[in-house]
This record gives C-alpha cells, sequence and structure tokens, in this order.
C-alpha cells in the first residue's frame, strides 16, 4: 500500500468530511475520492459506508485506520531517524581508554558527549594499551584516547594535550619539604619507574629525561598503573617521576615536586582508522578538542 494513499484514508477518518480532509491536505476533494476509491479496490473491501454526502466507517475501516496511524507514525519516525543518524545524533559508538587518561580529559570528553548526544548508544571501554592499539586498527572500537607511542601506518593520530611530569617522594624524603627539584638531585635514589610494557610512552619519556641529566635510573620497582607507582612511593620504597595528574590522587606519605629542568611534556592523543572518520566520530573529535582547550593540568603551586 502507497503510504500517501493511507495518509489520505487517515485524513479523512479523522476529519469526518472529505472536503476538510481535502482542505487539510491541500488538495481537491475528486482526486481524494478517487485515492479513497482506489484504496477500496485494491483491497477488495468497504472502507467507508457512504450514504448521502456523509459516511460511516466500517469495521474494516476502523481496522485499517488504526493500523495505518501506527504505520505512518512509524514510516516519520524512521525517516527522522535516519536524519538524525545521518547528523551523528543517533547510533552506536565504542570509545577505548588507557588508565591514566581516566584522570585528564576523559571525563569531560565523555560527560560532555553525552549531553550532547545523549540517543547515541556510548560504550566505553578501559583496556590495557596492548590491547586497545589493534581494537582500533581492527575496528572493534571507534575512538581511542591514550598515549600516543604508536607504530601503526592504519590509524590517524590527534594530539589533545599535553600533561606536565612532576618528581615524586616519599613524605620523610629529605627533598619532601621543597616545592621543586632538578633531576640531578634524584641521580643516586632508587626509582619505582612505569614498566616499559604496560606504559610504554611514559618509560619512555623518563628514560630520556634522565639520561639527559646524565645519569641512568637505578631501579628498584616496575609497576604499570600511576597509582601503583604513587603507592609504592609513599610506602618508601624509592621516588618516581610521573605525569601530573598524580596529584589528583592525594596519596599519604607521598610529596609531588615541580622538576626545575626544562622537561618534555607527555602528550595524550585520540585515535581513529584512517579513512573512517564517520559522522559519530568528527562529532566526538570536535568535543574532545574543546575538551581539551579547557583543560588546565591540576599542578601545584611552585
Amino acid at each position: 500500500m502507497d503510504l500517501r494513499v493511507l495518509r489520505y484514508f487517515c485524513a479523512v477518518v479523522h476529519e469526518g468530511h472529505f472536503g476538510r480532509a481535502a482542505a487539510r491536505l491541500g488538495i481537491a476533494q475528486p482526486p481524494l475520492t478517487r485515492q479513497i476509491q482506489k484504496l477500496e479496490r485494491d483491497l477488495d473491501v468497504l472502507l467507508l459506508h457512504r450514504v448521502h454526502k456523509r459516511f460511516e466507517v466500517t469495521q474494516a475501516g476502523q481496522l485499517l485506520y488504526e493500523r495505518a496511524l501506527r504505520l505512518l507514525a512509524g514510516a516519520d519516525q524512521a525517516q527522522l531517524d535516519v536524519r538524525r543518524a545521518s547528523s551523528g545524533e543517533m547510533g552506536r559508538f565504542t570509545v577505548g581508554f588507557v588508565h591514566s587518561t581516566a584522570f585528564t580529559i576523559l571525563p569531560s570528553v565523555i560527560g560532555r558527549f553525552r549531553q550532547a548526544y545523549p540517543d547515541v548508544q556510548l560504550e566505553v571501554r578501559e583496556m590495557h594499551y596492548n590491547n586497545l592499539v589493534p581494537a582500533l586498527e581492527g575496528g572493534s572500537v571507534d575512538v581511542g584516547l591514550l598515549r600516543p607511542h604508536i607504530n601503526s601506518r592504519v590509524l590517524q593520530i590527534v594530539t589533545l594535550i599535553r600533561e606536565p611530569f612532576m618528581a615524586l617522594v616519599p613524605v620523610g624524603h629529605r627533598l619532601a619539604n621543597q616545592k621543586a627539584t632538578s633531576l640531578r638531585q634524584l641521580a643516586n635514589e632508587p626509582f619505582v619507574l612505569f614498566s616499559r610494557t604496560g606504559s610504554p610512552l611514559i618509560h619512555m619519556h623518563v628514560m630520556q629525561m634522565c639520561l639527559r641529566a646524565g645519569f641512568t635510573p637505578a631501579t628498584i620497582q616496575l609497576a604499570d598503573q600511576i597509582h601503583t607507582v604513587a603507592g609504592f612511593v609513599g610506602a618508601g620504597m624509592g621516588v618516581a617521576i610521573a605525569p601530573s595528574t598524580i596529584t589528583s590522587f592525594n596519596f599519604p606519605g607521598l610529596r609531588c615536586l615541580h622538576i626545575t629542568d626544562r622537561v618534555e611534556p607527555l602528550p595524550m592523543a585520540m585515535a581513529w582508522r584512517q579513512g573512517k572518520a564517520t559522522v559519530l566520530i568528527r562529532n566526538f573529535a570536535k568535543i574532545a578538542r574543546a575538551a581539551a582547550a579547557a583543560w588546565r593540568p591540576t599542578v601545584p603551586p611552585a
């Protein structure tokens, strides 16, 4: 059945009058009457019982009217949903993130996206770096928020923020009462280091900055996560160098010091498959950039 003709029929039943229905539809009455008659012939059913200039809706006509209303409402909703999906207002979207990004702009990005696109089915997955990159390349994750130490020809990578580093010492350490330290002052200390496998980019940055300062850190303990590093330092096992988000934890037994050396900050990036920037990804990227522009590192005053 033609949806247009069903709209005509519903208008006639709703108005209870062919003339008013024709005026509502913006067509002449004779063509409207012919369309309803054709519908009855096609269905081989009497829908409207005509008595002089009036009509009564038959039982079959009432059933068709009720079903047609639902059908037309579904068609209208489908049209609206298709348009909204085309503009990125609906759909399914998966964001993967590594642990450390949860303490920078991830909450702001997710909150802003949910507010702007409440009808998008958003799935957020915490993933290990070694699993997130293959998931992005394979397409099971649409966008990743991660530290961009990525050797991939498949992914498009955009840096969002650059986070400063801080030195961590136990509360009873000789430097604990200072607000800042040079890297050289840590040269002879035992280090709690981010592992090469668990946090490759942070590990590389820390090793490079120590080497530039003239020493190789004496590793006493390795850890993958920032809170684990902080816990080991707070327990007095050694010192560490970590991203400034460490200050948001407020760990007992821990002091965070500014580093006076010129230290390259730690980037956080967004990644997706090249050539696969869907409207959902473009919308997410726009919101992520806005959140990044508003972000400020949580660093105590020097």
